[in-house]
């Protein structure tokens, strides 16, 4: 292993989650406590968490990871499920460098399987534990888990709560549309990135950006595992995390954090986007004010049209309800 990896120590085996009886989602950060095996083998070293048992049965999880490496240390990140008394396979979720990141080739079996970034199962599972292995140098920053109860229900009268006020953040607008680049339509993920991490203090050009999130073996640049990690290469935190009401933007769309939400939509489903209707697109969310949330969408056909309100009620069933409140939290380290 090296000088590097893993600070993590030993912790209890087995551990449950709390949450209220209500909500749909459940987000966890995870500490070095949360570790209970470090082995070593030639130069790669692995650590696997104690037992989660989680508030309700899940059928979606999704781990992010922040990491650093002064080298070419690479960081895998994998995970385990447990469905009634048996445990999956360890699925691996994605694969961190200082020179690339990659995901990898269809794991499907009868449990489930991994859709780029995420574990889909076939069926409910109760509990998880993670698996990290190091090589190089590569050091753990920061991990998070996040799952979707099975089934998710939309709660629309808990979702459509909006903070009191007005909340405005300033951010410098970018169209995808207007890149000079012939995957300017699949480049929503690293350009809403770019809003975000450049309005709060990193200046980091688009190009810099791009090859940083590009996933490999999936040939996109959505991958929400690498385009998290890139924000903390640039100095940044961000980490995944599902929303389950708008109400929870106050904590988290402020001068020191934002959040980038993935959206899917039908047509006249959000009135005032610049597409007709997507499967899935990422927008920086930059405030709320009067019913509106504040958006910065990088699919306006020009930079001075990027900046957006869209309904609440509109917005909330784009995201909260169809991509089940998926998002990045990019903030200040």
């Amino acid at each position: 292993m090296g000088a590097g990896g893993s600070r993590f120590k030993s912790g209890c085996p087995e551990t449950l989650m709390h949450t209220h009886l209500r909500a749909c989602v459940f987000n966890q950060f995870h500490s070095p406590a949360d570790v209970v095996e470090e082995t070593f083998s030639s130069d790669i070293k692995t650590v696997t968490s104690g037992i989660f048992r989680t508030p309700f049965p899940f059928d979606k999880i999704t781990l992010s990871a922040n990491f650093r490496t002064a080298t070419d240390g690479c960081l895998l990140l994998q995970v385990q499920v447990r469905v009634n008394n048996t445990w999956s396979n360890f699925y691996k979720l994605g694969l961190l460098s200082g020179k690339f990141k990659t995901s990898f080739p269809s794991q499907k079996d009868a449990f489930g399987k991994v859709e780029t970034d995420e574990l889909v199962l076939s069926q409910p599972a109760q509990a998880y534990r993670y698996r990290l292995q190091f090589y190089g140098d590569a050091e753990l920053l920061s991990l998070a888990a996040s799952i979707v109860r099975a089934p998710f229900v939309y709660d629309e009268k808990s979702a459509l709560h909006l903070p009191s006020g007005t909340n405005i953040q300033q951010v410098r607008p970018l169209s995808q549309m207007q890149q000079d680049t012939p995957h300017k339509r699949r480049i929503c993920s690293p350009c809403s990135l770019y809003m975000a991490l450049n309005s709060l203090g990193y200046v980091v050009p688009l190009a810099q950006i791009l090859p940083r999130v590009f996933d490999q073996t999936a040939d996109i640049y959505g991958n929400w595992l690498f385009n998290m990690a890139a924000a903390a290469e640039f100095g940044a935190q961000a980490f995944f995390r599902r929303f389950s009401s708008l109400a929870e933007l106050k904590e988290f769309v402020t001068p020191d954090s934002l959040v980038i939400a993935s959206i899917a939509f039908k047509k006249d489903e959000l009135p005032g986007a610049p597409l007709e209707k997507t499967p899935g697109h990422l927008v920086l969310i930059r405030g709320y004010k009067d019913g509106k949330i504040l958006v910065a969408d990088p699919a306006a056909p020009d930079d001075n049209s990027v900046l957006r309100e869209y309904d609440a009620k509109a917005f909330a069933g784009a995201w909260l309800q169809n991509k089940q409140g998926a998002a990045y939290v990019v903030r200040r380290a």
